[in-house]
C-alpha cells in the first residue's frame, strides 16, 4: 500500500490513484521478505513499535484508572460534606469542565484526533489520508485522558489503536531505508494499541486483518502479531495479567439451547442497526454546532454527565464496570430499561461531541446490559437457574459484530477478556446471526461510515485550505 502523499496519476483522483497503485503493489506487500535479515529486521522493528505502543497504552490506562478513582472520590465526598441542595454542582462543574477541556485540546491542535482515531487509521491504511504528525500521541493521551476521564461513555481503544499506529509512523519514518513500506508499522502499531486496549493480542492482530485491511497479508499479519505479543507483555509487566473480566468458570453450553442464543444474536443484531443509525445522527446533529467554540459541544455532554455522576454512578464512563456487574449479577427489569436508555444516548451524545475516545468499551456494556436481560426473561420462561454471564458474554460479542461486522474479532476478543472458551459455540451462532440483520436491512459497518465521513471532511477541508 502507498503512502498517501503519493502524487497521483494525470486526469485521475486522488482515491483512485490510490487504489490503483495500491493494486499494483499488493502481491509485493503480502510477500514476507525473502531475505532472512530482511525479515528480521522487519520483526525486531515490529517488536519495538510494539513495546512503545504498549509503554504508552499501559500509561494511558493506568491515568484513566487514575481517574476514574479521582472522580469517583470527588462524587463520593460531594455527597457526604455537601448539602444535597448544592452538591451535585461539584461534579456537574468538573465533569463538564474536563470534558470540556478533552476537547478543546482536539480541535485547537489535532483536529484528526478527534472521535475515535481507528476510521482514520483505517483510511491511511488503503491511501485515502495522509498520515497524521507526532502531535497525535501527546494531544491524544492528554485529551483522552479528559474526556474520557470526565465519565464520558467512550472507549480507551480508540486513542490506543490511533497513538499506536502514530508510533509506528514515526518508526518508519527512522527506519525508512531498510523498511521502505509504512504501511507495515503502521499496523503492526494501530493492532498493539488494540491488544494492550483490553490485554487481547490475537483479538487485536485479527481486528487488522479483517478491519483495517479487509484482507490477510503474510507480511502485515507477522508484523502486527510481533507487535501485538510484544505491547501484551509490556502491558502485563505494568498492570498486571488479569483478564479485564472477571468470570467464574462455565461449562459447556448444551446443544438444546442454542435457538436461545439464535434468538439474543437477532436481538443484539437490531440494536446493532440503532447503534449505527442513532451515532451517525448524533454527528450530523453536532455538526450544526460547529461554529461553536472549542470545548462547548463536550463540556455541554460533560455537564450531563455531571448530573448521572450525582445521581445514577454507575451509568456513566466507558462502562467496564456496567459489563462486569451485568455479568455476574441480577438486575432489576426496571434499573435494567433505564440502564440501557441511558447508556445508548450518552454513548450517542459522548461520540456525537466529537470527544476523543472509542465505542468498543460502550458497544460490549450495550451488549452486557442486553445479555442481562434475556437472561432474566429465559429464567422467568423457563423456571431455570438465573444464569448472567453466558448471556451476556455472548451478546457482548454478537452486538459487536453487528456494529463493527468483525464476527471472528469480536468472538476471539470477547474469549480473551472473559476466558470463558467454552461459549465459543454459542457466541459464533449468536455473532452469525447478529451479522446477518444488518446486512440484510441495508445497515452499513460503523467504521465504514465514519471513514468515509473524515475522508468526506478532509476532502472538504484541503479545498478551502
Amino acid at each position: 500500500m502507498p503512502a498517501a502523499h503519493d502524487d497521483p496519476p494525470a486526469g485521475s483522483t486522488n482515491a483512485e490513484a490510490a487504489e490503483t497503485l495500491a493494486a499494483g503493489l499488493v502481491e509485493q506487500e503480502d510477500r514476507l521478505p525473502q531475505q532472512p535479515i530482511q525479515w528480521l529486521g522487519l520483526m525486531v522493528a515490529a517488536a519495538l513499535v510494539g513495546a512503545a505502543a504498549g509503554l504508552v497504552g499501559a500509561a494511558f490506562r493506568a491515568t484513566l484508572i487514575r481517574a476514574e478513582r479521582l472522580r469517583s472520590a470527588m462524587v463520593a465526598t460531594s455527597h457526604a460534606h455537601l448539602p444535597r441542595e448544592i452538591g451535585w454542582i461539584v461534579p456537574v462543574a468538573v465533569c463538564g469542565a474536563a470534558a470540556g477541556i478533552g476537547l478543546w485540546l482536539t480541535q485547537r491542535f489535532a483536529p484528526r484526533t478527534a472521535g475515535s482515531g481507528i476510521p482514520r487509521v483505517e483510511a491511511v491504511l488503503r491511501a485515502h489520508l495522509r498520515p497524521a504528525t507526532g502531535l497525535i500521541l501527546p494531544i491524544k493521551f492528554v485529551g483522552g485522558a479528559f474526556s474520557i476521564g470526565s465519565g464520558m461513555a467512550l472507549g480507551r481503544e480508540g486513542p490506543t489503536v490511533q497513538m499506536g499506529g502514530t508510533i509506528g509512523k514515526l518508526c518508519s519514518d527512522l527506519l525508512h531505508r531498510f523498511i521502505p513500506e509504512p504501511w507495515t508499522l503502521i499496523a503492526a502499531g494501530a493492532g498493539a494499541g488494540l491488544a494492550v486496549a483490553f490485554n487481547a493480542p490475537l483479538a487485536a492482530a485479527l481486528f487488522v486483518m479483517e478491519e483495517l485491511l479487509h484482507r490477510f497479508s503474510a507480511r502485515v499479519f507477522s508484523a502486527t502479531l510481533i507487535a501485538c505479543i510484544t505491547g501484551t507483555l509490556v502491558l502485563r509487566a505494568l498492570l498486571g495479567n488479569a483478564t479485564d473480566f472477571t468470570v467464574s468458570p462455565l461449562g459447556t453450553v448444551p446443544a438444546n439451547v442454542l435457538p436461545e442464543y439464535l434468538l439474543l444474536g437477532l436481538a443484539s443484531g437490531f440494536l446493532g442497526v440503532a447503534f449505527n443509525v442513532g451515532l451517525l445522527k448524533s454527528l450530523r446533529l453536532f455538526d450544526r454546532a460547529k461554529h461553536w467554540p472549542h470545548g462547548a459541544k463536550s463540556a455541554l455532554v460533560g455537564v450531563g454527565v455531571g448530573l448521572l455522576a450525582w445521581f445514577a454512578p454507575a451509568a456513566i464512563g466507558g462502562g467496564e464496570l456496567l459489563s462486569q456487574t451485568a455479568i455476574t449479577q441480577r438486575i432489576a427489569w426496571g434499573a435494567l430499561a433505564a440502564l440501557l436508555l441511558l447508556r445508548y444516548f450518552l454513548t450517542m451524545a459522548s461520540y456525537g461531541s466529537g470527544a476523543p475516545g472509542g465505542i468498543f468499551a460502550p458497544i460490549l456494556a450495550l451488549g452486557a446490559l442486553l445479555g442481562n436481560t434475556f437472561a432474566s426473561a429465559s429464567a422467568n420462561l423457563t423456571h431455570a437457574t438465573f444464569q448472567p454471564a453466558p448471556y451476556a458474554i455472548v451478546a457482548m460479542a454478537a452486538c459487536f459484530t453487528a456494529i463493527v461486522r468483525s464476527p471472528l474479532t469480536g468472538v476471539v476478543l470477547l474469549l480473551e477478556m472473559t476466558g470463558g472458551w467454552t461459549l465459543i459455540l454459542p457466541m459464533m451462532a449468536a455473532s452469525l446471526t447478529a451479522y446477518v440483520v444488518p446486512e440484510l436491512l441495508g445497515n452499513p459497518p460503523i467504521y465504514d461510515s465514519l471513514r468515509q465521513r473524515d475522508e468526506a471532511i478532509e476532502r472538504h477541508a484541503d479545498r478551502h485550505q
